[in-house]
Formats: structure tokens, C-alpha cells, sequence
């Protein structure tokens, strides 16, 4: 289970990442690319403008149009750095989008001012220095028009921008938080199982104290081996097949002492399955349930085979035991429910475990996984 504390850190980062107003260099801002688009759009009016004017009158020079379209960039230019600078976009919440637009859009006033006032100043000042006609007429309303829309065109891309950040970022956040319910929930479904089985290896080794010290104690030997291989497999949720094999034939070891010479087991693994990922400890309720209803139940010999195959993507594991049968209506116990929640967790709908009366005899229960890592 991940830590409550590296789970803060880590979505403390992500909001660093993604909130432009907690970036410490504005160069690296995601408002960045915005600027830049508006500032393409504001260069393409300007050229319209400018090809107005030569068209207006041809005998200027090309350096008048020019200088009297790039003066208003001036203005807009610092107007752009300062806003790159600050983390006022950040304020209100975007959440409803009224308030927010409402409270960035009572500066347009100002803007439309201050704009007209500094373009304007500048081109009397070229007009006094260099006598250019700078044919204020009619410009004010025009400017005016033109600054508020190119206004609102910037405050609808950073909007569009900063809910799609946040957007991810709770996506982000999402998975983090399913992430740490899943391998808290693994975690809980891994501990019921070394209890689980620990007791029932441990009631084996008080019948056996009774009647043969020598076997009990062969018995315990393997518990220690089992206990220290399991432990080692519940630090992953996932392990080889081959390591969930040998956990599953040191149980098989100590039953086989509890019913010395009532059972016959049998191992079919194909080699190529060795290495495939298995969930760590999802084998040994099912064996334990072999063991439980098809051998305590009876007084004659029976069988327990264990196989594995690879076909078509998946993995099958199949065990088979003899001596019972399902009976009707009967229920599914707290190993085949963990066993089958532990799948659910890991692979959704994509695993399944089935429990059925064999083709001839006995009980056979079938595992199918995907092959593919955990998620």
C-alpha cells in the first residue's frame, strides 16, 4: 500500500506542475503557447492592415504603414509579458465559468484606455518627429473594437487552457487515488490468507502430535519453509508461476503428511508457463479446498492434479480433484471469494475462475488469465 504521505507529495507535484500561476519562471508557463498564438493572430491583422494602407495609397513609403501598424504591438507586447508574469488567471476559481470571466473582464476598460492612449501617443510622436500623416480619425472606436475582442479571444484560450489542465490533473489525481485502494485492497485480501492457511497447517500439527512426533515435526519444518516463501511473495502482487508452484507443492508437502498414503497429486506444468505472472498466493485455496473436500472427506486413496497451459494469450490452470462433488445449491467459501476478488482487482473482467463437477469425477476448478503485466 502506498503511503498516505507519498501520495500528498506526489499530487503536490502534479498541481506544481500543471498550475501556471505556481510555475517560477514564466518562460515555462502553458499560457506560453497562447501568447504566441495570439500574438500570430494580432501580426496577421496587422498585415491586413498594412496591405490596406499601400492599397489606399501606393506612393508612401513602405516604412510608414509599417511603423504606424507595429506601434500598437508595443503596448500589447508588455501587456502580454506581464500577464505571463502573473498568477491573476489563477483567481477566481475557473469554477463556474461566469464569475470568472466576469471578474477579468472588468480590467477591459482599463485596457481599451491605456491601449488607445500609449498607440496613440506613439504615433503623434511619429508623426512629430518624422511627419507622418497618422490619421487619427475614426480610430478610437476601431481600436476600441479591436483590443475588447482580441481580449475576450485571450481570456477564452487561457479559460480553455487552464480547464484542460485541470482537467488532467484530476484525472491524474484519480488514478493516483484508485492506484493506492487497489493495492490497499490487495494488501487486505493477501493478509486473510496467512492466517487463514497458518491455522489449518497448525491444526495438522496438533492431530499429528498425537500419534507421530517425528511427521509433526517434519511438518513444521515445512511451515517455517512455506511461512518465509510466502512472506517473500506478498512484498508483490504478482509473482512467476513457477515461484507460486513451489509455494504450492510445500503446502501440498505438509497435507500430504496429514493424509499420508490417502493421496495421489499430480504436477502438468507446461515449461513455457514458468514465467508467466500469476497473483502471488492465488493457487493454494483452491489446492486447500482439494484437500478439504475431495481427501478429509473420504477414507479411500484419491488424486489431486495441478496443470498448466499457454494457449491462445492465456494462461489456464486447472485443478482436479477426485473424491466429492458439488452439491446443489452449495456456496462459495471465503478462499474462493478472496481468490476471486484478488482477480477482479487485478484484471477485471479479464480473468475468470470457474468451480464445476468434473467430466468423470471429482471437482475441477479452472483459472484463465490474460497475458499481460498488472495494472
Amino acid at each position: 500500500m502506498l503511503p498516505t504521505k507519498a501520495l500528498d507529495a506526489t499530487a503536490q507535484a502534479s498541481t506544481e506542475q500543471v498550475s501556471p500561476g505556481r510555475i517560477p519562471s514564466w518562460s515555462h508557463s502553458p499560457l506560453v503557447p497562447l501568447a504566441i498564438l495570439w500574438g500570430l493572430l494580432w501580426t496577421l491583422i496587422s498585415m491586413v492592415e498594412i496591405a490596406a494602407r499601400f492599397a489606399h495609397d501606393p506612393a508612401i513609403p513602405v516604412w510608414q504603414p509599417i511603423a504606424l501598424t507595429a506601434i500598437p504591438t508595443c503596448p500589447m507586447i508588455v501587456w502580454l509579458i506581464i500577464q505571463l508574469r502573473s498568477d491573476r488567471y489563477l483567481q477566481p476559481p475557473i469554477e463556474p465559468p461566469r464569475p470568472w470571466f466576469f471578474h477579468h473582464l472588468r480590467q477591459l476598460p482599463l485596457l481599451v484606455i491605456g491601449y488607445i492612449a500609449i498607440a496613440d501617443g506613439l504615433r503623434f510622436g511619429l508623426k512629430t518627429v518624422a511627419g507622418v500623416d497618422a490619421d487619427f480619425n475614426g480610430r478610437v472606436p476601431y481600436e476600441s473594437i479591436k483590443v475588447a475582442l482580441f481580449y475576450c479571444l485571450w481570456l477564452g484560450l487561457v479559460y480553455g487552457t487552464l480547464s484542460l489542465l485541470r482537467s488532467r490533473e484530476h484525472s491524474a489525481q484519480l488514478a493516483r487515488t484508485q492506484q493506492a485502494l487497489v493495492e490497499s485492497q490487495l494488501a487486505r485480501l493477501q493478509a486473510q490468507l496467512r492466517p487463514h492457511f497458518l491455522f489449518n497447517t497448525l491444526n495438522t500439527v496438533s492431530a499429528l502430535m498425537q500419534t507421530d512426533i517425528v511427521r509433526a515435526d517434519r511438518v513444521l519444518a515445512r511451515l517455517g519453509d512455506l511461512l518465509r516463501a510466502s512472506l517473500g511473495a506478498g512484498e508483490t502482487h504478482t509473482v512467476p508461476l513457477q515461484e507460486e508452484m513451489r509455494l504450492l507443492r510445500l503446502y501440498t508437502e505438509i497435507m500430504e503428511e496429514r493424509f499420508a498414503g490417502r493421496v495421489q497429486t499430480s504436477w502438468q506444468i507446461a515449461d513455457d508457463t514458468l514465467p508467466l505472472p500469476v497473483p502471488a498466493m492465488l493457487l493454494q485455496p483452491l489446492i486447500e479446498n482439494a484437500f478439504k473436500h475431495g481427501i478429509e472427506l473420504t477414507t479411500g486413496i484419491e488424486r489431486i492434479s495441478v496443470t498448466a497451459t499457454r494457449d491462445a494469450g492465456r494462461l489456464n490452470i486447472k485443478i482436479h480433484n477426485t473424491g466429492s462433488t458439488l452439491a446443489a445449491g452449495w456456496r462459495e467459501g471465503v478462499g474462493i471469494a478472496n481468490c476471486r476478488e484478488r482477480l477482479r482487482v487485478l484484471y477485471g473482467a479479464a480473468a475468470s475462475l470457474d468451480i464445476a463437477n468434473g467430466m468423470h469425477s471429482g471437482v475441477e476448478t479452472s483459472i484463465s488469465l490474460p497475458l499481460r503485466a498488472e495494472p
